[in-house]
């Protein structure tokens, strides 16, 4: 199908890409949405107002050692320990998000290396990776990574480790199921017949045609990653104190959730919002880059 009259041709394959998904309404906005939360998150020291660890034992608590509700001096109010709440929610995503996607690209980059080979060399080395998958995604996952957050210790990288430790079995089943798709196809035939090695033929010929569903599955993964995060900041084996997290910020509120119902409402409102942006962003990249899905669009 031609262009339309004074539309361009996109120059490359990510040019389609960024046409397709530009067209989608939801997706963009989730998109512009996204980028708003990761950029308050990234300059968070430019834009919060007070550091995150400093107590307002006076201005920040009531004559009865009560939280504030939000004021024009402290925007969304302050918590139990008189510590203002916007610059905590701001700091606060920088650990929920950094945790999330650095714990996605580890979980999602193992499963693309294990569910890769499993399905390219086959035989009985794919039936014993696939049984041990089986049993990775059998196991009370939450269960084992609060053991072993408490095992290893409280930290960011125990974090990362530990959910990225238990989150790579799924996506390893749907690159094993791509690549045996793959495997089939004509070019990697016609590579074989002219003598090319399999090495050179997994690298060069099926790892980038499996590009376009890694992008999407570390956005799709992100959202149960920072969930995760959440789960243990909740129980208590997240990041240290006074290091903002939105788990932690949703733990310190429970006690205050009648009296202060704003400590904890304005991190779950922002893990909710992140999680739906991330979700609509992931379906809207999946949409312009299947071949199947775009249809006739350029």
């Amino acid at each position: 199908m031609k262009p339309a009259a004074g539309q361009k041709r996109p120059t490359s394959w990510w040019g389609g890409v960024w046409l397709r998904f530009r067209r989608q309404k939801v997706p963009f906005a989730a998109a512009i949405v996204l980028l708003a939360v990761v950029f308050s998150a990234a300059f968070a020291p430019l834009l919060a107002p007070y550091d995150p660890a400093k107590q307002f034992r006076r201005e920040g608590l009531s004559p009865l050692g009560q939280p504030l509700p939000p004021n024009p001096r402290f925007l969304l109010g302050t918590d139990a320990f008189g510590r203002d709440l916007l610059s905590r929610l701001l700091y606060g995503g920088r650990v929920s998000l950094s945790v999330g996607a650095a714990a996605s690209t580890v979980a999602v980059s193992l499963g693309l290396l294990v569910g890769g080979l499993s399905g390219y060399i086959g035989g009985k080395v794919d039936f014993a990776i696939m049984r041990f998958v089986d049993f990775m995604m059998s196991v009370p996952t939450f269960f084992l990574m609060t053991l072993l957050s408490v095992i290893l210790g409280r930290g960011l990288t125990t974090i990362i480790f530990v959910i990225s430790a238990f989150s790579w079995a799924y996506p390893a089943r749907v690159f094993r199921g791509e690549v045996l798709s793959l495997k089939q196809r004509d070019f990697v035939e016609a590579a074989r017949a002219i003598g090319a090695p399999g090495r050179r033929i997994f690298l060069r010929h099926i790892l980038p045609h499996l590009l376009p569903l890694t992008v999407v599955y570390v956005g799709l993964s992100i959202p149960g990653t920072i969930f995760a995060e959440v789960g243990l900041s909740f129980v208590g084996l997240g990041v240290p104190a006074p290091t903002p997290s939105w788990g932690a910020m949703i733990q310190d509120g429970m006690s205050y959730y009648r009296a202060a119902p704003w400590i904890a409402l304005y991190p779950g409102a922002m893990i909710v919002l992140t999680t739906v942006s991330l979700n609509l962003v992931s379906n809207g990249l999946r949409e312009a880059m299947d071949p199947v899905r775009r249809g006739r669009q350029p």
